[in-house]
């Protein structure tokens, strides 16, 4: 039986969520207490840069952080996000004005999609992908029956065997011996139907791209996003995100200025020709001059962000004017590539970047003027999450190999540069699975109460001074001169 259709008012009013910014609000009832960034606008909002991680429907709980953000007043200047986190920068980007509350918007975008109709594949395809996500003995089962399956082949081609030796002594085996070729003859035509089938289904997979699922719905719905709100081209979206705030201002204590701080979006992919990490929109240059980059269609970045790999088709961009001096001196000077593509092949952003918190450093700047925020989706669990190898199981081993080709750049930068990581707020969504797109609304909600929790308590322990402090001290130290 299909679930009654969740509407805002379901995540909202939930009492968990009711009870979290209650708290908070009583935290921080003194309102000078309550300051998180130096960047603010008439109307007392406190401006931050936001990053957001890639999780598949996990990114459910992202939305929970940032309706707790803006509920105390936070908003976001210049925004960046991969996959999910992509999903989610996509709608806080185009709904109303930077000033504007968008999360009650964005949540009601997500109770009118059906997220089982984004599984768009072949209809085997949605139906093995559906019983291995949801049956949690599904793969066991299908193990077990394929060994029966191969078991009985080899059990009816011995007694074939046997049979035909002994009936030549026994004339009453003769309708048995027939009867056992027959049984053999259809369990041997089944095995190469199977065989057939699935070889059929794997060269539609090479002709789609390797993804089992177009990723065509997903796409006709992020597009309907972006013009529901008038955003249609490159260049929409460039000037909707680079629109001024009313009053944005810094606070008395600064005497520099915002002249050189305006807003962008940043969404994060993998191009698999040139083997390049690929920032849309800033990066359209390379794949189309600059006066026909409005042919590009901007749902199409955050289609390119979110191509899972094999459970999506790739996105592509086709018809690239490779050979043109322009185009390849864009390509040659970021990539020192001489050979552009004709055709580029994207998929998700999280291959290369799945955590892309260095996009907004500027080295430029000595002491911070606004934080830059990121929202972890830390999906370990259990025996995974330790250091004791042997206890890890097979999803835990191939999480860790995953995580550790995505993140290597991301945990790097945050190594080198740790006071980031005092922006950064970990959402725990260990026991959800990030490709559950038939998840039940009880999950949906949880994941929600989840992320606003994660936001409640990351706010209670951010510190802005120190966060300042810090960042002004790593930056001394990075432009000391060396003695080497």
């Amino acid at each position: 039986m299909a679930e009654p259709k969740l509407t805002v008012d379901d995540f909202i009013q939930l009492p968990e969520i009711i009870a979290c910014l209650g708290d908070l609000r009583s935290h921080f009832q003194d309102h000078d207490r309550f300051i998180i960034s130096d960047v603010i606008d008439n109307d007392g909002h406190q401006f931050v840069h936001l990053v957001q991680k890639g999780g598949g429907v996990l990114g459910v709980a992202l939305v929970g952080y940032t309706y707790v953000l803006e509920q105390m007043g936070v908003r976001f200047l210049k925004q960046a996000g991969t996959s999910a986190g992509a999903i989610n920068t996509a709608l806080l980007s185009v709904i109303g004005e930077k000033q504007d509350p968008k999360s009650e918007k964005v949540l009601q975008a997500i109770c009118d999609l059906d997220m089982f109709t984004l599984v768009d594949g072949h209809p085997f395809a949605k139906w093995v992908i559906r019983k291995f996500l949801t049956r949690p003995n599904f793969s066991a089962k299908m193990k077990r029956l394929a060994t029966y399956f191969i078991s009985s082949l080899f059990f009816f081609l011995l007694v074939d065997l046997v049979l035909t030796g002994l009936q030549h002594s026994f004339d009453s085996l003769g309708f048995i011996t027939s009867l056992f070729f027959l049984l053999t003859g259809l369990l041997a035509l089944s095995a190469i139907s199977i065989i057939f089938y699935f070889g059929t289904l794997i060269k539609r997979l090479k002709n789609a791209g390797f993804g089992i699922n177009p990723g065509d719905i997903f796409y006709d719905w992020i597009k309907e996003q972006f013009r529901i709100n008038e955003v249609y081209k490159v260049s929409d979206l460039n000037a909707k995100v680079a629109a001024k705030v009313p009053g944005l201002k810094l606070r008395d204590s600064r005497d520099d200025d915002l002249s050189d701080l305006d807003g962008s979006v940043k969404f994060i992919t993998s191009e698999l020709c040139s083997e390049n990490k690929i920032i849309f929109p800033e990066m359209c240059d390379l794949f189309r001059r600059p006066e026909d980059i409005d042919n590009l269609q901007p749902a199409g970045f955050v289609r390119a962000s979110m191509s899972i790999p094999v459970f999506f088709e790739s996105y592509l961009i086709k018809d690239i004017p490779c050979k043109d001096p322009a185009i390849r001196d864009v390509w040659i000077s970021r990539f020192k590539e001489k050979d552009p593509p004709s055709i580029a092949r994207f998929v998700d952003g999280g291959l290369l970047s799945n955590f892309p918190m260095s996009v907004f450093y500027n080295p430029r700047i000595h002491v911070p003027r606004l934080p830059v925020f990121g929202i972890d989706l830390d999906t370990s669990t259990g025996g995974d999450k330790g250091k004791s190898a042997e206890n890890w199981t097979l999803p835990g081993y191939l999480s860790r190999m995953f995580n550790t080709i995505q993140i290597n750049s991301d945990k790097e930068f945050l190594l080198k540069n740790k006071v980031y990581e005092m922006g950064v707020g970990k959402i725990n969504c260990a026991g959800f699975n990030w490709l559950n797109f038939f998840m039940k609304n009880n999950d949906k909600k949880a994941l929600f109460v989840i992320g606003a929790r994660a936001a409640a308590l990351f706010l209670k322990n951010f510190d802005w001074q120190e966060y300042k402090r810090r960042r002004a001290e790593m930056q001394s130290v990075l432009e000391r001169p060396s003695n080497l």
